[in-house]
């Protein structure tokens, strides 16, 4: 729990949480479009699944967008998890920088 609240702070110290909004609010978005289009899809639960594995690109392969509209959602999310999570850990480490450099 610590570590919830010390990330907290650092992304709204940073500013990094309207981007950390943005990326729920797609990942919601995209799950809800996938779980509409793609006929493996069979709960909306499954389709947050796919869609969190998606944009972390982990990619188990345990389901595959095959509609056309599933897949450019999928690379979307990809890109968008690429930068997301490029850029939170450059905001980590910039904090942490920051902090170091202070003392």
């Amino acid at each position: 729990m610590k570590h919830l609240r010390i990330l907290r702070k650092i992304t709204i110290t940073t500013g990094f949480n309207k981007f950390t909004a943005s990326f729920v609010s797609y990942l919601l978005i995209a799950s809800g479009i996938l779980y509409f289009v793609e006929p493996q899809l069979h709960s909306y639960g499954d389709s947050l699944w796919f869609a969190f594995i998606t944009a972390t690109t982990v990619g188990y392969g345990d389901i595959v967008a095959t509609t056309v509209l599933g897949r450019i959602v999928c690379v979307t999310l990809t890109l968008y998890g690429l930068i997301f999570f490029g850029c939170l850990s450059g905001v980590i480490v910039n904090y942490y920088s920051e902090l170091n450099r202070k003392r």
